[in-house]
């Protein structure tokens, strides 16, 4: 079920992160010149930018723990005392001290040196990569945690530390579900957690339950609407709660439809970031021609770009170390390709010398670093004061919040 998420404010802060300079020159240039943002009327830096998205993140953490709070409330005058902590915690965002790192472009292309010595690293997570005696000093190049990354491979680590729902798990399947239901409402209760006690989910077809919502049976998915203590605390905060759809995919049958209430940061309209997306690529086009005919040069022809501007490399080196693969758009793997281990990582380590060696060549490093800090410095400009409006709006909410808290 849709709900303001501590996870959606991380985003945030990433995004934006990856939407700004951190140098006021770069931000002059792509403002025109004269360093001042559209519609802001102040110099473009990069401090300053910095508050912004900090501010953006504080105010959405706010947010979501005033909904926890009203929703716990009515809960709790239910009789329901004993929670469903994920639907509880709100992880207190840490704070940014800069927008723009210099690698945010990418940064798929190493330099000579390190390619001689490492490769692109993809035999570190081959299975004999993990008995490798270079792995240690690849970690440390990389500043890789080893137990960290042991945890993210046994399913234990890689989303920060748990909230205790011990109390809550300790209840009956039909004690959890009647918590569902006071959270959610029936409806959408059933359609999330009705497998807790047999009950069927509601059709996600499309039909309408109520005679008040038909959006015919070619649907993939539609949520259920928000009832219960959620619809209580929507009702209470927002007063634009719809229906969305979303019809990316190929048919109906891909479509799906879910229930939104919380107005949208500026930055989280893609189809604007798209926009820029794309002249990032037309900014990089040239010099990707020239490093697939720099790597044709070397004797490695028949790479494209992909849709997400870099080449199918990951891929590639699968299908080295691995067999085949689903996804094949890079070129074939020569007849001799080598079949063990350390042959395997030799063929990297070449393969990765020639890529470093056509990023010296042609520049492309520093062309897709300019162009990237250009486009989101443009893009960003271009949403900064609907940004700042939108924080204006969270805090109206907030103070409505705070009433209903007070009582």
């Amino acid at each position: 079920m849709q709900r303001t998420t501590t996870a959606g404010l991380i985003g945030l802060a990433v995004i934006l992160a990856a939407t700004a300079a951190c140098s006021d020159d770069s931000g002059a240039d792509a403002a025109g010149g004269d360093g001042e943002p559209a519609g802001a009327g102040e110099e473009f830096d990069g401090p300053r930018l910095v508050d912004m998205v900090n501010e953006s993140a504080r105010l959405q953490y706010e947010l979501e723990s005033a909904e926890i709070r009203i929703i716990k409330n009515c809960m709790e005058l239910q009789g329901f005392t004993v929670h469903d902590q994920f639907w509880f915690t709100a992880g207190e965002p840490a704070e940014q001290d800069a927008l723009f790192g210099a690698d945010d472009w990418g940064d798929w292309i190493p330099e000579v040196e390190e390619a001689a010595e490492f490769g692109l690293g993809h035999w570190a997570y081959s299975d004999e990569g993990q008995s490798d005696d270079a792995l240690e000093a690849y970690y440390e190049h990389q500043g890789i945690d080893p137990s960290a990354e042991e945890a993210m491979a046994s399913g234990d680590g890689g989303g920060g530390a748990m909230p205790d729902n011990s109390a809550f798990e300790a209840l009956s399947p039909q004690e959890q579900y009647d918590w569902y239901v006071a959270y959610w409402g029936e409806e959408a209760a059933a359609q999330e957690n009705g497998y807790l006690i047999g009950e069927d989910r509601p059709d996600s077809g499309g039909e309408a339950t109520d005679g008040e919502i038909e959006l015919g049976g070619d649907f993939d998915y539609v949520q259920a609407e928000p009832g219960g203590c959620q619809r209580e605390m929507i009702d209470a905060l927002y007063d634009d709660l719809q229906l969305v759809v979303d019809s990316e995919g190929e048919g109906d049958a891909d479509r799906t439809a879910v229930w939104t209430w919380v107005p949208v940061n500026p930055v989280d309209d893609f189809a604007v970031y798209e926009e820029f997306d794309v002249l990032y690529g037309e900014r990089l086009a040239a010099v990707q021609g020239e490093l697939v005919d720099c790597l044709a040069e070397h004797g490695r022809p028949g790479w494209e770009f992909d849709e997400e501007g870099s080449l199918p490399i990951s891929d590639y080196l699968y299908e080295l170390y691995d067999g085949e693969v689903d996804v094949h758009e890079h070129p074939d793997l020569p007849g001799d390709a080598p079949s063990d281990y350390e042959g395997k990582k030799a063929f990297e380590i070449a393969f990765a010398v020639e890529l470093a060696e056509c990023g010296d060549e042609t520049g492309y490093r520093e062309t897709a670093a300019q162009a990237w800090a250009d486009t989101q410095n443009e893009y960003y400009l271009s949403i900064e004061t609907s940004v700042y409006a939108w924080q204006d709006q969270i805090r109206g909410i907030l103070e409505t919040a705070q009433e209903v808290i007070g009582g």
